[in-house]
């Protein structure tokens, strides 16, 4: 990749989380995770605080200013170039490691909502199952009903006193049994209803996790592609590492090629480092706000235009500016 595309894919990095940020944004925009820390708002937040220390690499270097030194200062060794390549080159190591990390964390965000996404599918799916049964045997209510007020009008009939006794005790009977079966009938309507209301709230969610879900495929891409930056500076410097282990100790030229690829990797490590402080940090700022602003505000359009002025200052940042 080319050192434009490399510093590109950090800003798409910033942007894609935009778009997460913008997709679940305000309270009822959260996915409630089956794993710690149990909320993709908390997560995206923890998120946001390792992308911020991973732009923020504060971009000095000396190895350019101690090679130019070689020769011109005394006491300036090529042992002492050596250290300071081996210092840098531990330092974008340790970059590398971050955006791995930040990579795997990414990806455990897709595969939490993805997991949220299947289970609330089933548990729509079992309740939606599970309120067709009872709504089939709750048809039955308005049967149950006439026959009670049915029961209840039979009133009983009798010229006989020895059987006006056992006349009420029959008609007491037919009511009590018309009741029990209304009471249970209505019972049965009401976990219709209750299995229905879940499984449109298991519904809601799962759709949810789904939007979310498509996103957050996004953020896994993006930040896999950032991963190229620190390993083509990891490359560079490994070149450089290996041209001065091949260098005379004893003799203070230094050759244009390493001078050459030494001020290549300093542009594009001090460019990235520009990126991050001119653009892309207060952009995260942004990003946070908007995670907890109302859906459908302002804040998604100003990180994205905060994303595109970025991209476009990416070639003055190469010059150095």
């Amino acid at each position: 990749m080319e050192p434009r595309e490399l510093l590109e894919a950090l800003v798409a990095v910033v942007a894609t989380l935009g778009e997460v940020a913008a997709t679940v944004a305000g309270p009822y925009g959260d996915v409630l995770l089956a794993v710690s820390p149990w909320s993709l708002h908390t997560a995206l937040g923890t998120f946001l605080g390792h992308l911020r220390d991973t732009l923020d690499h504060h971009g000095v270097t000396s190895l350019g200013q101690t090679l130019a030194a070689l020769g011109a200062t005394p006491g300036a060794t090529w042992a002492h170039v050596t250290r300071v390549a081996s210092t840098w080159q531990d330092s974008v190591a340790a970059l590398g490691d971050r955006w791995d990390q930040l990579a795997g964390e990414a990806t455990k965000l897709h595969d939490a909502c993805r997991d949220v996404a299947t289970r609330e599918a089933t548990t729509a799916a079992t309740a939606t199952a599970r309120a067709g049964d009872l709504q089939v045997k709750a048809t039955q209510w308005g049967t149950a009903r006439d026959n009670l007020v049915a029961a209840a009008r039979q009133l009983p009939l009798a010229l006989d006193k020895e059987k006006v006794a056992s006349a009420l005790a029959a008609h007491e009977a037919r009511v009590a049994a018309a009741t029990n079966k209304v009471v249970a009938d209505t019972k049965v309507m009401e976990e219709a209803m209750v299995a229905a209301s879940e499984a449109g709230a298991a519904s809601r969610r799962g759709q949810q996790a789904e939007v979310a879900l498509e996103v957050l495929e996004r953020l896994v891409a993006a930040c896999d592609k950032a991963t190229a930056f620190p390993r083509e500076l990891r490359q560079q410097l490994g070149d450089i590492e290996a041209t001065l282990k091949g260098t005379n100790e004893m003799s203070p030229d230094v050759p244009e090629a390493l001078v050459a690829a030494v001020a290549k990797a300093e542009r594009l490590w001090e460019a990235s480092a520009r990126l991050a402080t001119r653009h892309l940090l207060g952009t995260l700022g942004d990003i946070r706000r908007l995670l907890s602003s109302c859906p459908g505000g302002p804040g998604a359009r100003a990180v994205a235009e905060r994303c595109q002025r970025a991209i476009e200052d990416i070639p003055r940042l190469l010059r150095g500016q």
